[in-house]
């Protein structure tokens, strides 16, 4: 008999769903984190964003997910208290020729089965948010905020409600598959031992990958090696709160590889701009947000902000994503494989799980405990 039902790598917002929806049903978890908390990379480090599912190819997962994800992450913020904001988001187009993009999301909203989305005029997103310039705007209404350390801290009280482990500070080094039991190497301050399950889960994030590649999977066979990208964010100065009362995103190109530097509101009303796209030659694990980039921030934002000025501007944080697609190449979709057909029944790899991670966490686990476990 196997230590645990199953072993879940990565306490983010998704492995940690994944651990709350998987003991809820009865199963005995184990979640395997190598920082000494929950949610120390991606989960920690995005604009936290709620997500309505405008951007992504019809019928793909990151659409689906999205979408139910939206609706499920709503649900369960109002049933466990987790501060969110329905703030609603405009995509704004900054001269006439950006239009077509704008009417572009909107079909693809549409098609996706988006609610409350509509192309409105200028003097609405001016009444709402005046100090922006614009031609036209896409409007989002199911778009909005969220605590995302809130939202984790709701999943480990579900998970451990249930029974589940949470092991800080271990490192998974690989998992071997003995007879029907998956054999997890994890390391310690210098010790390793091993725990067995009968699933294995890997959701780690940035390190995905490695998990999956030191597990017996070919990484580059199978298309799995995580491109390494990182964005930063400034803080708009406080004085220009009042500039807007909504998300404000730029239309993004047809194959993004981000949604544009845009501005975001925190849960205490404080104003960002970002993320920029910034491939690394590695994890680098480098979070300093270097300031010469605030002249790029600036040139991109004040097309749309007419009041801002660089002093306005100051460095805030920095996130690193885990994407599939690289540099210059199509979007690619998120990968959640169970993978008997590569020889190993009862792994499930999730792999690129960028945004929208956060927003489709709660459909991410459902996803994965409705096709692969029960």
């Amino acid at each position: 008999m196997a230590d645990y039902n199953v072993l879940i790598v990565g306490a983010g917002v998704v492995g940690l769903a994944l651990a709350a929806k998987i003991s809820s049903c009865g199963y005995s978890v184990l979640v395997v984190e190598k920082h000494k908390s929950f949610g120390n990379e991606i989960s920690s480090r995005n604009s936290e964003v709620i997500h309505s599912g405008i951007y992504y190819e019809k019928d793909s997962l990151k659409a689906n997910l999205c979408l139910s994800g939206n609706k499920l992450l709503y649900q369960w913020c109002n049933k466990y208290r987790v501060p969110f904001r329905k703030t609603g988001k405009f995509i704004i187009a900054v001269n006439d020729n950006e239009h077509e993009g704008i009417e572009r999301l909107f079909r693809k909203g549409i098609e996706n089965g988006v609610e409350d989305l509509f192309i409105t005029d200028v003097d609405t997103v001016l009444k709402l948010n005046p100090g922006i310039v614009c031609s036209s705007a896409l409007f989002s209404g199911n778009s909005g905020i969220v605590d995302s350390h809130k939202l984790m801290e709701s999943f480990i009280s579900v998970a451990k409600e249930h029974d589940s482990d949470i092991a800080y500070g271990h490192n998974v080094i690989k998992t071997e598959l003995k007879d029907t039991a998956y054999q997890t190497h994890i390391e310690c301050e210098g010790e390793t031992f091993s725990v067995s399950s009968d699933f294995f889960i890997n959701s780690a994030g940035l390190g995905a990958d490695t998990i999956a590649n030191n597990s017996g999977i070919d990484i580059d066979l199978h298309k799995y090696r995580i491109q390494y990208v990182k964005g930063s964010y400034f803080k708009i100065k406080s004085d220009l709160n009042n500039i807007v009362n909504n998300l404000i995103y730029p239309v993004p190109p047809v194959n993004f590889t981000g949604l544009g530097v845009h501005i975001t509101i925190d849960m205490a009303g404080e104003l960002k701009l970002g993320p920029d796209v910034e491939y690394l030659d590695s994890n680098l694990q480098d979070y300093k947000v270097n300031e010469s980039l605030i002249h790029k921030f600036y040139d991109s934002a004040s097309m749309f902000i007419p009041k801002l000025k660089m002093s306005d501007l100051t460095p805030d944080q920095a996130g690193i994503r885990p994407k599939l697609q690289k540099k210059g190449e199509p979007v690619r979709d998120f990968e959640i494989n169970e993978e008997s057909n590569k020889g190993f029944p009862k792994m499930i790899n999730l792999i690129g799980i960028e945004s929208p991670g956060l927003t489709s966490c709660i459909a991410i686990a459902d996803y994965v405990y409705d096709n692969f476990i029960k």
